[in-house]
């Protein structure tokens, strides 16, 4: 049996045009690179068994930090750096066998429990961005960026409030921590291409997060059964939209616990609407780990001064 999950195009290749946002691609399980897993409630209840795929509200919302006003003519020099910030709910399950009628999950970002249902998962992120390269193709401003130093860390929360709100970006870490998690150097990456005269673009990335327990990480088998106890992976995959429209926020993790803090976004930041979905996946090396590729990393902007080009 095989899992397919959406895989970027790459984006190099895309030259004065518009990007593609997904295709497909496949991983075959139990033998060193797929994994099924099973979502279950606060009850215990499983939602879904043999589960191949969770994915995110197509109307998440990433913010980059202090590099704004956006300038699809400008370059970010080499060596640049900022924070990124990211928060978005789920809307499905792929694969598997569902257990339970999934319409107890809220899907919408409206700030309110839906009728009818019960409950919600959302995911957050924080982590810093570093210019590794950058240049034009086709005339169009390319960066690539690296992880930068500091705390970079990605959580997973199950709320029976069901209250995430994307207009303020409230309610997306204010329930209970399921899963926390390091990103880490080694394997993460990402680039952003802008459309040169349009003000328009899309990126992509990977990110490399570890379950570092001596740091407090963990996946909680309550909620995300057949994961915490093995080797593992995760393979992140989405794109990354410029400008953000229905996924506008005037703030981010607003509410929520300490860990990752409130943030008002202000004049100078870059807001992205960011689509995502992710399998897990066993991987042939030792500790817990997890892969995730995630387009909302990326960026191509005009500093508070112009560039120079690298």
């Amino acid at each position: 049996m095989k899992i397919s999950f959406r895989k970027l195009i790459p984006l190099a290749a895309a030259i004065g045009m518009t990007f593609a946002t997904a295709a497909h691609a496949e991983v075959v399980p139990n033998n060193g690179i797929g994994s099924n897993f099973d979502l279950k409630n606060a009850n215990g209840d499983v939602l879904v068994s043999g589960a191949t795929s969770l994915d995110w509200n197509q109307q998440g919302s990433g913010v980059a930090i202090g590099v704004g006003p956006f300038n699809s003519q400008a370059q970010l020099p080499v060596g640049a750096s900022f924070q990124f910030l990211y928060q978005a709910n789920l809307t499905s399950v792929g694969g598997g066998d569902p257990q339970l009628a999934l319409r107890d999950l809220d899907t919408t970002s409206n700030g309110k429990k839906d009728p009818g249902t019960s409950f919600e998962y959302t995911i957050v992120a924080r982590l810093n961005e570093v210019v590794t390269s950058s240049g034009t193709i086709g005339g169009n401003p390319t960066s690539i960026f690296g992880l930068g130093a500091g705390s970079n860390k990605v959580a997973i929360y199950y709320d029976a409030a069901a209250n995430s709100n994307t207009a303020d970006g409230t309610g997306f870490d204010d329930g209970e921590m399921i899963a926390l998690l390091t990103i880490v150097q080694d394997g993460t990456t990402s680039q952003f291409t802008a459309i040169n005269g349009t003000n328009t673009g899309q990126g992509s990335a990977r990110l490399h997060a570890t379950v570092d327990a001596a740091n407090g990480d963990f996946i909680n088998n309550a909620y995300l059964s057949g994961i915490s106890d093995m080797l593992f992976g995760i393979n992140f995959e989405s794109t990354l939209n410029y400008p953000a429209n229905a996924a506008n926020t005037t703030g981010f993790h607003m509410g929520g616990g300490s860990m990752f803090g409130d943030y008002k976004v202000g004049a100078n930041d870059i807001v992205f609407k960011v689509d995502g979905s992710n399998t897990f996946t066993n991987v042939p090396e030792p500790g817990s780990m997890m892969l995730l590729g995630m387009g909302m990393l990326g960026l191509v902007g005009a500093t508070r001064r112009k560039s120079k080009k690298a």
